[in-house]
């Protein structure tokens, strides 16, 4: 018996599309897009894992009492890469160095940042519904979460945008964080499911050049 176990060898064509995607069995990789693999054992099975970036990673068993000689699969594309953009600026500030034009001095030595104020204002209400913190005496202004639901993937992903005036010097810079979070549909009333992701809505991706290029200096 033991001999027919070592002698038994059925081959199985696998097939995936996209033809770009890389194909395991059993935890090793053997190619992309099409392979033919043996199941070696007549009551036996293999692990087949198949991934590529910006699809839903699918994993499954093929038997060897399978009859068929070829299987074919569609990876679904993952909501999270077509709703969202990698932004190597999310969940960290970044410095924007204010154009002189935006602020001035009083005659009293103390800087005018009003106008810049004004504008930051106005940048953020093209993207929020409201902002949440506005504190102009300490220079730091922060909107609400604004909460995306990715149904697809039974996730949803919240975004907020914090900003704290400070200085170079003479020079008027701010610091601006976009921040973005990520957790299970289930899980979304739980401060505590939320974990940071390098991936925002696609919706604010222009929100960060935005304040470099109308805030900074040319």
């Amino acid at each position: 018996m033991g001999l027919s176990l070592t002698l038994f060898a059925k081959d199985v064509k696998i097939s995936v599309t996209p033809s770009t995607a890389k194909i395991y069995v059993d935890g090793n990789y053997v190619g992309d897009g099409i392979v033919s693999v043996p199941i070696k054992k007549k009551e036996g099975f293999i692990v087949v894992k198949m991934e590529e970036e910006g699809y839903v990673t699918l994993e499954t068993k093929i038997y060897a009492k399978d009859k068929r000689k070829a299987v074919s699969y569609n990876l679904r594309r993952d909501a999270l890469f077509d709703l969202t953009v990698e932004n190597g600026n999310a969940n960290k500030y970044f410095t924007v160095n204010v154009s002189k034009d935006l602020y001035s001095i009083n005659s009293d030595g103390r800087r005018n940042t009003e106008k810049a104020w004004k504008l930051i204002h106005q940048i953020l209400l093209n993207y929020f519904d409201e902002i949440q913190t506005t504190d102009l005496n300490s220079g730091f202004i922060q909107t609400p979460w604004q909460y995306k639901r990715l149904a697809e993937i039974d996730k949803v992903i919240r975004t907020r945008v914090s900003i704290r005036e400070t200085s170079a010097g003479d020079d008027l810079t701010f610091q601006i964080k976009v921040s973005s979070e990520i957790a299970p549909l289930l899980g979304a009333n739980y401060e505590e499911s939320y974990q940071e992701t390098i991936r925002i809505v696609k919706e604010f991706e222009p929100l960060i050049s935005e304040f470099q290029s109308r805030l900074g200096k040319l």
